[in-house]
Parts: C-alpha cells; sequence; structure tokens
C-alpha cells in the first residue's frame, strides 16, 4: 500500500510539474534593464533620450543619449553605483572588441524603419535597406549571408534529384543536418520548434528570444552570430500592428545586451528577407497541372510525373520534372492566373515567361557581366532602368552591365536586384536545383496543406516581389550606405570568425 501511494504521489507530482512547466515556458522574456522614460528633451518633436532602470527598483540608473541628433544613441550617462559618462559615438567596427550579429527573420524593412521612427532601437542607426537572394527563403537568404556551402533544397524538404525521391522535411528541420549554413551560427532555435511556430507563435517566440539571450550571456566568444527564426513566423500569421508590438520586445533584449556590455560591442542587426504583409492562400497546383495532361508526385516516375515539394507556406516554388518538360512547363506554370513569372536554365541562358511577355538573362566573364534581352514585352519592367543605364554608360554596346551596376540600377525596384537575383537563384545556391522556379503574386503561396488548414497566412515570402526581397540592417556605428546587397553584409565579419 505504502509503494502505491508514493507512486501515485510521484506521478501527481511529475503531472503538476509537466503543467507548470507547460504553463510557465514562453512567457514573454523577464528583462532587467526596463525603459522608464522617452523624452524629447529639445521639444523639437523627436525622441532623444532614455531612462534606464537596471536595479529594477523603479528609479534610473542610466540614461541613453542622442546628443548630435542623428537618431542615434552616443553616450550613455550612468548614475549608479556611480556616476559615469561612457561615449559610444565612435567608428565602427573597433579592433578587439567583441562582436555580435543578430538575424531577425523575415521582418521587413518598412516595419523596422517604423519602429525605429518611433523611437526604438535607436542604440543603431537608421536601418538600410538590404537586398536578399531569390526565391527570399531562409536556407538559400542564409546560405547567401554567410557565405557558406550549398544547401540540399530550396527549403528542408527538398527533391533529391540523385535518388529520384523527396528528402528532408521535418526529420531534417530537427536534426539540421545537411545544412552547412547551420556550422556558421552560434544561435538557432531548435529543429523541433520551428513547426509548432505556426501552431503557438506567441510562446515559441518568447521562448526563443529567452533562450538566445541566455545562450549569449554564457558565450565567451569573440565573434557571435544568432538567428532568431521565430520573428518570421509571428510575422506570417499575425496582423502588422501585431508584429510591430511583439518587435518591442526584441528591442528591449538588445538594448539590454547593448547596456550591460556599456556599448563596447560591434552590433549588426539584420534579417535574411522581408515580408508581403498581404493576407494570402494556397493555388490548387495540383488540379492546374492534372488539367493539362501532367500528375503532381513524390517521385518522376515518367513524362507526366510533376514534384513540387511542398514545405511551409511561402510564395515561390521549384519544380521538378523530365528535361524535355521544362519549357514547356515554364510555359504553362506562367500562365496561371496566381504567377508573376517562371524561369529556367536553357543552356547557359536563364529564360523567363510571364504573361507580361518573355525575356532572357545572359552571362559573361563568369556571371560578373550580366544582360537582360527582352523577347517580348517586358515581363520585369526594365527598359526605363535600361535606358539610363546606357546614358549613365552602365552598359556596354551589347547590352551587357556588371553585377554591381545592376544593383545600383534596380536595388529599389519593384523586381529588387531582379538581374542578379534571378541568375543566381537559378544557377546557383542549392544541390538539387528545379527545372523550373516559379514566383508567385503577393496574395498567392504553395506549401503544405496540413499548415495551410491550420493557420491563416497574414503574410509570405519567396517571391521576387521588393516587399519580400527587402531586409534590413543596422549597426550600432556610422552607416556609410542605406543600400546594401545582402552578400556583402558579413563578408568580413564571416572572415573573422573563421580565422
Amino acid at each position: 500500500m505504502r509503494f502505491k501511494l508514493l507512486s501515485a504521489a510521484l506521478v501527481v507530482l511529475f503531472s503538476a510539474w509537466m503543467i507548470y512547466t507547460f504553463i510557465s515556458w514562453g512567457r514573454p522574456v523577464p528583462f532587467q534593464v526596463q525603459t522608464l522614460e522617452r523624452i524629447d528633451s529639445t521639444g523639437d518633436g523627436v525622441i532623444d533620450t532614455w531612462r534606464l532602470d537596471l536595479s529594477q527598483d523603479g528609479q534610473p540608473d542610466i540614461a541613453e543619449l542622442d546628443t548630435d541628433g542623428d537618431g542615434r544613441v552616443d553616450r550613455l550617462e550612468v548614475s549608479h553605483p556611480k556616476p559615469e559618462v561612457i561615449e559610444v559615438s565612435g567608428r565602427y567596427p573597433r579592433a578587439g572588441r567583441r562582436k555580435l550579429a543578430v538575424c531577425l527573420d523575415g521582418v521587413p524593412f518598412e516595419d523596422m524603419a517604423a519602429l525605429w521612427d518611433r523611437g526604438y532601437f535607436r542604440e543603431f542607426g537608421r536601418p538600410g535597406r538590404l537586398i536578399g537572394s531569390f526565391p527570399s527563403l531562409s536556407d538559400v537568404a542564409l546560405t547567401e549571408l554567410l557565405h557558406t556551402g550549398k544547401v540540399p533544397g530550396y527549403e528542408n524538404l527538398y527533391f533529391d534529384t540523385q535518388h529520384n525521391k523527396i528528402a528532408g522535411g521535418a526529420t531534417s528541420t530537427v536534426s539540421k543536418v545537411k545544412m552547412p549554413y547551420l556550422d556558421a551560427l552560434d544561435y538557432d532555435e531548435p529543429g523541433i520548434f520551428k513547426g509548432l511556430a505556426y501552431l503557438i507563435p506567441i510562446r515559441i517566440y518568447h521562448a526563443d528570444l529567452g533562450r538566445f539571450r541566455k545562450r549569449y550571456a554564457a558565450s565567451r566568444l569573440p565573434a557571435y552570430v544568432a538567428h532568431i527564426c521565430s520573428t518570421d513566423s509571428v510575422c506570417h500569421v499575425l496582423n502588422r500592428e501585431e508584429f510591430l508590438k511583439l518587435m518591442l520586445e526584441v528591442d528591449q533584449l538588445l538594448r539590454e545586451i547593448y547596456i550591460q556590455q556599456r556599448g563596447q560591442v560591434d552590433f549588426i542587426v539584420f534579417s535574411d528577407h522581408g515580408n508581403s504583409h498581404v493576407q494570402n492562400r494556397r493555388i490548387d497546383l495540383d488540379g492546374f497541372l492534372a488539367q493539362h495532361g501532367f500528375r503532381v508526385e513524390s517521385a518522376i516516375h515518367n513524362e507526366q510525373s510533376v514534384v513540387v515539394p511542398a514545405f511551409g507556406l511561402v510564395g515561390a516554388l521549384p519544380v521538378y520534372s523530365q528535361p524535355q518538360n521544362t519549357a514547356t512547363l515554364a510555359r504553362l506554370l506562367a500562365s496561371h492566373p496566381a504567377t508573376d513569372f517562371s524561369v529556367y536554365l536553357d543552356g547557359k541562358r536563364v529564360q523567363l515567361c510571364s504573361s507580361r511577355g518573355s525575356a532572357a538573362i545572359e552571362a559573361r566573364d563568369s556571371g560578373r557581366f550580366l544582360r537582360y534581352a527582352t523577347l517580348d514585352g517586358d515581363p520585369l519592367q526594365l527598359k526605363l532602368v535600361m535606358q539610363r543605364m546606357l546614358e549613365q554608360r552602365q552598359l556596354d554596346a551589347e547590352g551587357f552591365g556588371s553585377t554591381d551596376n545592376w544593383f545600383a540600377a534596380t536595388a529599389m525596384h519593384e523586381y529588387a536586384d531582379a538581374v542578379n537575383a534571378i541568375y543566381q537563384g537559378v544557377t546557383n545556391h542549392v544541390i538539387n536545383r528545379a527545372n523550373v522556379l516559379v514566383s508567385l503574386k503577393d496574395g498567392y503561396h504553395y506549401g503544405s496543406p496540413f499548415f495551410d488548414r491550420l493557420v491563416t497566412m497574414r503574410s509570405t515570402h519567396g517571391n521576387l516581389r521588393r516587399t519580400s526581397m527587402t531586409g534590413f540592417f543596422m549597426r550600432n556605428g556610422p552607416m556609410p550606405v542605406v543600400v546594401l546587397p545582402a552578400r556583402e553584409l558579413l563578408r568580413n565579419f564571416a572572415e573573422e570568425k573563421v580565422h
């Protein structure tokens, strides 16, 4: 009897512990640094002073000041435990200082700029635009940002062309195998939570922030790179104002790190891609292809087989089939009402199909010079851009321009950095390249039917539109440029980590 009573008590205690753990897990992070006041000390309508409480007694212990009016904190005035003034406006980077790079997955430039304009994230200069890769998906984007080896596919669920089967998926997400960019990260959300992020997004978000804070505090690495994955999932399922409100917790987290290190850290914060903030619905690709004699399957069995890995809920999709179907499928998929355009590699030329016409992108000198040649229509709406480039002698007589010139001319275009991004998207990034890549219009997605039934997608990314392609970057130091290709942001940072 005593044994039974003891066993029952242990079961009750264990159950109570599990319930308590679930209830307490995923709560908002209890930040140690609290903002007491945000002050416009000069009366010019611009916040320039932030008074902070470090001892949790409701009294200010330290103040952040923007003394030169550029919007960024340049001085810390400490009042407790002893008065101290710390200048934090110096050059960037500084030799010997600790370095921290934080990727806030999927945060659009417009959102971070709006928060900065409201007086948040002022340890950093005003956000610049970071132009990402196509498809605008995290695995591809982080591969380019971190300059690592190619990933197997465009997302964790991919088509293995060598073994003719779907591979990866949930097990790959949890185990994180075959993802080279993960080796360059010092913190990433555990894979088991990435799928759950669509079901309990806010709890996952809070747990992600808390886990990163704890891991970074325990680290002594001189250069640390973190990936906060959960910002993307909350952006997918919340409306914009709800999302912006949650982002204030990131503001608190980054400020706490900054204050605890007294501003003596070279800090880069950025996102790998943007988000559309457009409610969207899943397209019936299977039914559409069936109407035209193709079958969506998990392997290529015959000429009618088409493989489209359905993972996540995103605005771009890779299509695999027998090589002789490539051009036909590209034209067919371009005719779908939800498709913006489709692209494929034809020899050394990238062919582009759209309801607005067709074009080709050609490369010279190992891809250092590219040409956009319209065949009919102007699917990327670049004719006026090209005319200006010709007038400024940024294109040669044959229409070829350097990758830098194409970026400078098109980074702010509706199809951001389109010529570079499409060429790299079709020829680079992944081991198992698709026969056809499809960029959907805003308002549409393709992916997991399971997730589609569970969540309402209020935003997505993946396509080549500016909202998805444009992330942000900001530093706690001078910002010499306001628009930057993602491949350049961490080039020196990554090299320092390797060496």
